[in-house]
C-alpha cells in the first residue's frame, strides 16, 4: 500500500476534519474566556473556508488516482460527486440558523463538517464494510444535527430519525453480512465476478433485499419514509438542507454503484409483459408506491416543510423509475436529477426558513404577500418550486424528461417500451404535484400581505437562495454542462470496474 498516495486521496476529508477540530478548539477557548459561545458569523466563515479548502484539495488530486487499497477509489464518478457534496455542503453552511436556535454554533458546524466527511468517504469507496462505516459516520452526525436546537419538535425529529436510522443500519449491516457470507468478496467488482462465476445463493438475494431496505431509508422511499416529515419540520433548516440535498444525492449514487457494479446479474426486469424477479422489479414497485403516496399526502399539508418532505418521497419515486430501467443513460439522468432536486429543495428550504423566522411558523398563510415583502425571495421560490414541478425551461424539467425518456428507451423489448406503465404513472403524479406547489406560489405571489414590512436577510442567506436559483436556470438552459459529464463518468466507472 502506498501511504503517500493514500494520504493524497484523502486530502479533502483531511481538510474537513482539521477544520472541524479547529472549530471545536476555537469555540471551547472563546467560551471559556468570555463565557459566551463563538459568534455564528465566525463559525460560518471558518466552515466555509474549510469546505473551500477541501474543494481545492479535490482539484489537486490527479484523475483516476490509485492509493493501492481496495477501500478507496477516485474514479470519475467519485470525483464528480465529491464536488457535488462539497458544493451542497457549502450552501448549507451559508444558510444561517435562526437567532437563538443554535446555542453552540461552533459545535453545530463542526458536526456538519463531520457529516460531510462521512458523505465524502461514502462516495469514494466500493468496499462494503468501509461503505457501512462511512455511512454511519455521516448518519450519526446528522442525527445530532437534527436535534441540535433543543426544542420539543427538534427532539422528536432527532429521536425518530435515530430510531428509524438504527433499524435501517441493522438491516443494511445484516444484509452485507449475508452477502459476504455467501459470496465472500467485500468489493463490488469482486462480488460481481463471484456472482457471474456460479449459481446465485438464495441467501445472497435476501442479503441484497436487506441492503436495499437500508438504502431505502436514506432515500425516504415508501414505506421507509416515516422519519422524513418530522425531521423536515422539526430540525434546524441547515440540518434539513444537508439531509435533503447532500445525503439524498449520496444515497442515489450508492444505490447505482451497488446495483449496477455488483449485482447486474440479478437485475431482473420491471418491463410490462416481461417482468422477471430481481432488483429492477423491486425498484419499480417502490417507485410506484412512493410516487403515489408522496404526492397524495403532500396535497393535504398546511406546513410547507412537511409538504417538502412528502415532495422528497415523491421525487424518490421518480428517481427509482430511472434506476429500475437498469441502463447507463437512465442512471446518469437520475444522478443529474438528484443534484437538480437537491438544489431546488435546498433553495425552497432557505426561503421557508426566512419566512418562518419572520412570521413564526411555516404555514401556507405565512407566505401571503411574500412578493411585496421580499421580491427576491418570491422570485427565487418561483424558480425552486417550478423546477420541482418539472416545468420548462428549468433544470427540473430537463432532469425528468431525461430520466423518463431514457427509461422508456432502455426498457424497450420487441419494439414496445416496457416501462410505459411506470413512466405514465410518473407523468400523472408529476402533474398532480403541480397543484400543491402552486398552492404555495399562490400565497407568495397573489395573496395580499397583512403588512408589507420588508424582510431583511444577512448576505450569506441571500447567497444560499440566489446561487441555487441561478444554477437551476443555467442547467435548464445548458443541461449538458452536468448531464454529459455525469453520464460519461458513470459509463467510465462501469467499464473500469
Amino acid at each position: 500500500m502506498n501511504y503517500n498516495a493514500l494520504f493524497i486521496q484523502l486530502l479533502p476529508e483531511t481538510v474537513l476534519v482539521i477544520t472541524a477540530l479547529l472549530l471545536l478548539g476555537v469555540a471551547v477557548a472563546v467560551e471559556a474566556k468570555t463565557n459566551r459561545p463563538l459568534a455564528i458569523d465566525v463559525t460560518i466563515a471558518i466552515s466555509a473556508l474549510g469546505i473551500a479548502g477541501a474543494c481545492a484539495a479535490l482539484y489537486y488530486i490527479p484523475p483516476n488516482y490509485a492509493s493501492g487499497t481496495a477501500l478507496l477509489v477516485m474514479d470519475p464518478l467519485a470525483r464528480l460527486f465529491k464536488a457535488v457534496v462539497l458544493g451542497l455542503g457549502l450552501l448549507a453552511v451559508l444558510l444561517p440558523p435562526a437567532r437563538n436556535e443554535i446555542g453552540q454554533p461552533g459545535e453545530f458546524h463542526a458536526l456538519l463538517l463531520f457529516a460531510l466527511t462521512g458523505l465524502l468517504l461514502t462516495v469514494g469507496t466500493t468496499h462494503l464494510l468501509f461503505l457501512f462505516v462511512a455511512l454511519e459516520l455521516a448518519s450519526l452526525s446528522l442525527y445530532l444535527l437534527a436535534g441540535f436546537s433543543r426544542t420539543a419538535k427538534a427532539a422528536e425529529a432527532a429521536l425518530k430519525y435515530f430510531l428509524f436510522g438504527g433499524v435501517s443500519a441493522a438491516f443494511f449491516l445484516f444484509g452485507l453480512s449475508l452477502l459476504y457470507g455467501f459470496c465472500h468478496p467485500l468489493t463490488l467488482s469482486a462480488m460481481a465476478a463471484a456472482l457471474n462465476a456460479g449459481p446465485l445463493p438464495p441467501f445472497a438475494v435476501v442479503g441484497l433485499v436487506m441492503v436495499v431496505v437500508g438504502l431505502g431509508f436514506k432515500l425516504a422511499a415508501v414505506p421507509f419514509h416515516y422519519w422524513a416529515p418530522d425531521v423536515y419540520q422539526g430540525a434546524p433548516a441547515t440540518s434539513v438542507a444537508v439531509v435533503a440535498a447532500a445525503s439524498k444525492a449520496v444515497g442515489v449514487l450508492v444505490l447505482v454503484r451497488l446495483l449496477m457494479m455488483g449485482f447486474e446479474v440479478v437485475a431482473g426486469s420491471a418491463a410490462w409483459g416481461a417482468m422477471k424477479p430481481g432488483w429492477s422489479l423491486w425498484l419499480g414497485a417502490l417507485a410506484a408506491v412512493s410516487m403515489v403516496f408522496g404526492n397524495v399526502l403532500a396535497l393535504a399539508q398546511s406546513s410547507v416543510r412537511r409538504l417538502l418532505a412528502y415532495s422528497a418521497v415523491a421525487n424518490t419515486g421518480y428517481l427509482l423509475v430511472a434506476l429500475a430501467a437498469n441502463g447507463t443513460t437512465s442512471s446518469g439522468a437520475a444522478l443529474f436529477y438528484v443534484v437538480v432536486y437537491g438544489l431546488a429543495t435546498f433553495g425552497a428550504l432557505a426561503v421557508t426558513a426566512a419566512v418562518e423566522r419572520d412570521r413564526g411558523d411555516d404555514s401556507l398563510g405565512s407566505f401571503a404577500g411574500l412578493v411585496q415583502r421580499s421580491p427576491l425571495q418570491a422570485v427565487a421560490l418561483l424558480v425552486f418550486l417550478t423546477s420541482l414541478a418539472g416545468l420548462p425551461p428549468l433544470a427540473g424539467f430537463v432532469g425528468k424528461f431525461a430520466m423518463f425518456s431514457a427509461a422508456m428507451a432502455e426498457s424497450t423489448t420487441h419494439g414496445i417500451p416496457g416501462l410505459t406503465w411506470l413512466v405514465g404513472l410518473a407523468a400523472i403524479m408529476s402533474a398532480i404535484s403541480l397543484y400543491y406547489y402552486l398552492m404555495v406560489l399562490k400565497q407568495a405571489l397573489v395573496r395580499e400581505a397583512a403588512d408589507s414590512a420588508a424582510l431583511a436577510l444577512p448576505m450569506s442567506h441571500r447567497l444560499a437562495m440566489t446561487v441555487p436559483a441561478v444554477l437551476l436556470i443555467a442547467l435548464g438552459l445548458f443541461p449538458a454542462l452536468l448531464l454529459s459529464p455525469l453520464t460519461a463518468a458513470l459509463a467510465a466507472t462501469l467499464r473500469g470496474q
